[in-house]
């Protein structure tokens, strides 16, 4: 029981420190900051790395279906955050695009949440 509460609060951890640094990347970009942008950027895609690990071994210490459907989930948020951070430097994101990303953002999220800390 010990090492999945570690496992636990180093995932939760990693998720904070994740959505941290994709507002500071944001806001990095919108003031034209580019070169520290793409620094928090590599770091950003290393902490997705840590979370997308420590949930893996998260879903196998706790094999249950609402586990998996967490991870579908949080993979989906992960992905949806790279692609606005980088569409957002690339100068690639138009209104809709922003919207639609945006969107998926905030309902991955909230799923995510839910899954996370309700069922």
């Amino acid at each position: 029981m010990f090492q999945y509460d570690v496992f636990l609060h180093s995932h939760d951890l990693f998720w904070f420190i994740t959505l941290i640094l994709f507002a500071l990347v944001l806001v990095f970009l919108k003031s034209g900051l580019i070169k520290p942008a793409k620094a928090l950027q590599m770091i950003l895609r290393f902490l997705y790395i840590l979370v997308f690990g420590t949930g893996l071994v998260l879903i196998a210490m706790n094999l249950w279906w609402g586990s998996i459907v967490k991870g579908v989930l949080a993979f989906w948020l992960i992905y949806v955050m790279e692609m606005i951070s980088t569409r957002m430097s690339k100068k690639e994101l138009t209104p809709w695009t922003s919207f639609i990303l945006w969107i998926q953002f905030f309902v991955s999220f909230a799923a995510v949440i839910y899954f996370g800390y309700f069922i």
